[in-house]
């Protein structure tokens, strides 16, 4: 990982950094909007795949967008660009859960009527194939199991643009009354300024990542307190605002801005958001533990979401602490609290350690063989991270 000097200049370079996020920026998008719940969920979701209501800020922020919807059923895509990769251009499981929350409590809203909400208060996701530079594009299709009065659950299959299947997951959400007067002329929400393409759309950050030979002859204990204490950055870090504050074998440390970027319409951060948090913190705890020439693939994580996190009220803080040495697996858990210490967010995450996974990466191995020499031994499916 080197020093990022960012292609943006929009955003505003931090004085503790030096490198600039994407949130300090204003945002882009539709919060807010009532106009979505004047309709059936399933009318206003048709309205969103036509164009006919503005997206949210977590869609202009990442490029996801409701492609097809029908009744109980709701299909996102999302690009995979260099701004979701790490400081070496590895690309962590978490980004299947930034998107999958979407279509999951999409596809349960399709089958409210007006003026009903949700929210996520649960999202697993088991992993079983690697993001790679030859995924252009992540597609997400989720079916509704059930929609309560109160309750709805769901399931989606991510898999990348050619149909193989990426990761499984599944999640409850809490339905809620919100009436809207379905015949009022409501005006159209502020959207944000429309002068430089959206995030997804730009350029690469200039962040010279690291050579992937150096990368597999250092300790990742070691790699981590420089990148901290150098003030290093990655593509994912400068497009999310996210920080690594502390490490400490086993235990990570990090924040994340409650910007409205991160906002899916209401006033509160999107929850895939939070679960990509949780991956990326819970990962770097893992990694903490690793020696030289070891990578680490996640075979799964869950995630509660306790309250809601909402937007502008200060850093999040994300610590995670491996529980777990095994051999082979590592199992690890992440905690979300606000500014003034609430809980938002609790996590778990179980990984595969893959002895010289980082060298055969170095040497021109392809992740997913990688990843399948170490399945067919211990009897798992994972996604490849650092």
């Amino acid at each position: 990982m080197g020093k990022a000097r960012s292609q943006d200049q929009q955003g505003r370079e931090s004085p503790e950094t030096g490198w600039q996020a994407v949130p300090d920026e204003p945002r882009r998008g539709a919060i807010g909007d009532l106009r979505a719940l004047q309709q059936s969920g399933l009318q206003t979701f048709r309205r969103f795949v036509r164009g006919e209501l503005p997206g949210p800020p977590i869609w202009r922020l990442t490029g996801m967008k409701p492609t097809e919807v029908t009744l109980g059923k709701a299909t996102f895509s999302m690009p995979v660009t260099t701004w979701l990769a790490d400081g070496s251009g590895i690309y962590w499981g978490g980004i299947c859960a930034l998107l999958a929350d979407a279509p999951l409590a999409s596809a349960i809203w399709t089958t409210l009527p007006a003026g009903k909400v949700l929210s996520t208060s649960e999202l697993t996701i088991s992993f079983v194939r690697p993001i790679t530079n030859a995924t252009r594009n992540l597609v997400g299709r989720a079916e509704t199991v059930h929609s309560g009065r109160q309750v709805g659950l769901s399931m989606v299959e991510i898999t990348d643009q050619d149909g193989r299947l990426l990761a499984f997951g599944s999640s409850r959400c809490m339905i809620t009354d919100l009436s809207v007067d379905p015949d009022e002329d409501l005006p159209e929400p502020d959207l944000g300024p429309d002068d430089t393409p959206d995030p997804y759309r730009r350029d690469p950050p200039d962040a010279e990542l690291c050579d992937l030979k150096e990368f597999a002859e250092l300790k990742p204990l070691e790699l981590q307190q420089a990148t901290i204490a150098e003030g290093r950055t990655q593509p994912i870090w400068q497009l999310t605002g996210y920080r690594p504050r502390e490490v400490e074998e086993g235990c990570f440390h990090g924040t994340l801005p409650t910007s409205e970027w991160f906002s899916n319409g209401s006033l509160a951060i999107y929850g895939g958001m939070l679960a990509w948090a949780a991956d990326f913190t819970m990962g770097a705890a893992i990694y903490s533990t690793l020696p030289a020439g070891d990578l680490f693939a996640t075979l799964d994580m869950h995630i509660r979401f306790t309250r809601p996190a909402k937007i502008n009220s200060g850093d999040l803080t994300c610590i995670a602490q491996v529980r777990h040495y095994g051999r082979q697996l590592r199992v690890v858990t992440c905690n979300i609290d606000t500014a003034d210490g609430k809980r938002v967010a609790m996590a778990t995450a179980s990984a595969l350690v893959i002895k010289g996974a980082a060298r055969d990466l170095a040497e021109g191995g392809d992740p997913e063989e990688i990843i399948a020499q170490a399945d067919h031994s211990a009897g798992h499916h994972g996604n490849f991270s650092r």
